[in-house]
C-alpha cells in the first residue's frame, strides 16, 4: 500500500463514545487518549475515506474532526499507516499528557454523534 504524505492543513477523523461528548457538545479530554501501554492514537486520514466509513463497524460510535497540523503543534508525529481492511488508517503518535488531550478536544469538532 502507498503510504500517503499527510499535511498539516489535512483533516484527521477519531471515533468517538457517547461518553465523551459534553452537553455543549464539545468533547472531553478522554476522545483523545493513547491506545493501552502505547504512545499511539488511531485516526484515519479523511481525505481517504468518508464519516460514514470510518463508523461503519463500529455502530456505537460517533466520529470528531481534527487538523493534522493542530497534533503537530503539540509535538506529536502525524503518520500514514494503512492496515489490510483500512488504506485510511494513520496514528497520532507522541505522549498524550492530560494538557495536550485537552487541547486537541478544544481544537476538534463532533461531526457524527454516536447511536444510543
Amino acid at each position: 500500500m502507498k503510504i500517503e504524505l499527510i499535511f498539516d492543513k489535512n483533516e484527521l477523523y477519531r471515533r468517538i463514545l457517547d461518553d465523551w461528548i459534553k452537553e455543549d457538545n464539545s468533547l472531553t479530554s478522554a476522545a483523545f487518549s493513547n491506545t493501552s501501554k502505547t504512545n499511539d492514537m488511531s485516526v484515519n486520514l479523511a481525505r481517504l475515506t468518508t464519516p460514514e466509513k470510518t463508523i461503519s463497524e463500529y455502530p456505537n460510535c460517533g466520529l470528531a474532526s481534527f487538523l493534522a497540523g493542530s497534533a503537530r503543534k503539540l509535538d506529536q508525529q502525524v503518520l500514514h499507516e494503512p492496515i489490510p481492511d483500512n488504506i485510511a488508517h494513520s496514528t497520532v503518535r507522541g505522549e498524550k499528557t492530560r494538557s495536550i488531550r485537552k487541547k486537541l478536544a478544544n481544537g476538534s469538532t463532533v461531526i457524527l454523534s454516536p447511536s444510543k
